[in-house]
């Protein structure tokens, strides 16, 4: 009993650190509405769009593959991971943050200061977060007080600044504040190293270049589903707004859904080979129903939720609900995939998927876009990520029947 209750508790942890770290971004969006209307939003919207495609891109994919290299390590070679995750990323940044922080000022119509700190700030604080690390070694509770709860607290900062009367450019600056803290907090409690150390540092050229594969599959992925904002900001500048107010909070949905994958790494990551199989089949199967459960709950909770969200200042249409509801659906199923090829070393197959799923999904965007609007750029996403689910199937179905094969010729 006391042992089922200790599971309970543990996995209410991985639930809760994505929950209060999605939610944080909420809490900001009243503020930002009421503040500076429905063009402050849409300038938020692009500047969260263009800065969640780069960190995407500044991650490294580190959060695909090295979570279950974590819970696989030592505690030298976790140690290790921790440097080389470090300080590749934080380079990368250093170097993505200015280009998001550009582009974002550029597209937005208005807002264009705040929108570009948003931008660099959403880069830094993704590539900084240190969960990928404690979900690895099982400690979820270290990931909500070091990642989840700074950007909570300083977000509420921010909120209140704007609701009093201070300008958008304050949620820039905050948001450029919390990768310090969460940092900072990770290093005390996790009894790890504020800064990389100088080897890392040094190995950071031939680190990048060894996950070649991984970063230009997350590159391209980020081209289709990051970035539809800032597309519709240039063919459809009036979609901008609906589409985001109902893409936006999915995303941070799904965001919360990913407390399951982040359970499922660590037990993928330990799996005997002979219980590979039966583990990857119901990890899809798992991703999938909490998808399903998501979307008719997305749907059914939007309008209500909406109105207070937004101020009543953007009005969401149900076929795009339903639309947005289905993207969910794909994206839940994909995700699931995604984490078999991972388990059985296959981590490179994903870039083949999401690069078979761009090359249909960035005309079908701006053609969508530009002819139905929101519900139009919903659509090609949707379409894009079931081209990349069925290139994701049918790679792990043909990896795990030559592990097969393999496994009854020895």
């Amino acid at each position: 009993m006391r042992r089922a209750a200790a599971q309970a508790r543990h996995l209410a942890l991985f639930v809760l650190a994505p929950l209060v770290a999605s939610v944080a971004p909420v809490l900001v969006i009243p503020a930002v509405t009421t503040t500076a209307g429905a063009s402050g939003w849409a300038a938020v919207a692009v500047a969260l769009a263009v800065g969640g495609a780069g960190h995407v891109v500044a991650e490294l994919g580190w959060s695909l593959d090295q979570v279950q290299a974590v819970a696989r390590a030592d505690d030298d070679g976790r140690r290790a991971l921790w440097h080389a995750g470090q300080a590749a990323k934080l380079a990368a940044a250093a170097v993505v943050a200015p280009v998001c922080a550009v582009a974002a000022g550029l597209v937005v119509a208005d807002h264009a200061l705040a929108a570009a700190l948003v931008a660099a700030g959403t880069v830094l604080t993704g590539a900084a977060s240190p969960a990928w690390y404690f979900v690895g070694v099982g400690r979820p509770g270290a990931a909500l007080v070091s990642d989840a709860l700074p950007r909570v607290l300083l977000l509420l900062a921010a909120a209140a600044a704007m609701s009093a009367g201070a300008d958008l450019v304050v949620y820039g600056l905050v948001l450029l504040a919390v990768p310090v803290a969460s940092v900072a907090i990770a290093a005390a409690v996790g009894s790890l190293p504020l800064l990389p150390s100088g080897a890392a540092l040094r190995g950071v050229p031939s680190l990048v270049r060894s996950r070649g594969t991984i970063l230009r599959g997350r590159a391209i992925s980020t081209v289709y589903t990051m970035l539809p904002a800032a597309v519709l900001g240039l063919v459809a500048p009036a979609s901008v707004a609906v589409f985001s107010g109902a893409d936006r909070p999915m995303r941070m949905g799904f965001a919360v859904l990913g407390a399951l994958p982040a359970r499922l790494q660590n037990w993928l990551g330990s799996s005997p080979e002979h219980d590979r199989a039966r583990r990857i089949a119901v990890s899809i199967a798992l991703t999938t129903a909490t998808g399903a459960v998501a979307a008719v709950c997305f749907v059914l909770a939007m309008p209500v939720v909406a109105p207070v969200l937004f101020s009543g200042t953007v009005d969401l249409d149900p076929h795009l609900l339903v639309s947005v509801a289905v993207l969910l659906l794909v994206m839940s199923v994909s995700r699931g995939a995604a984490l078999g090829l991972v388990s059985v070393g296959e981590a490179p197959r994903i870039t083949t998927a999401v690069t078979a799923a761009a090359v249909v999904g960035l005309p079908a965007l701006a053609l969508g876009g530009l002819v139905g609007g929101a519900v139009g750029a919903v659509s090609a996403l949707v379409l894009a990520e079931a081209v990349g689910v069925a290139v994701q199937g049918a790679s792990l179905v043909a990896t795990l029947r030559i592990v097969s094969v393999q496994g009854a010729a020895s």
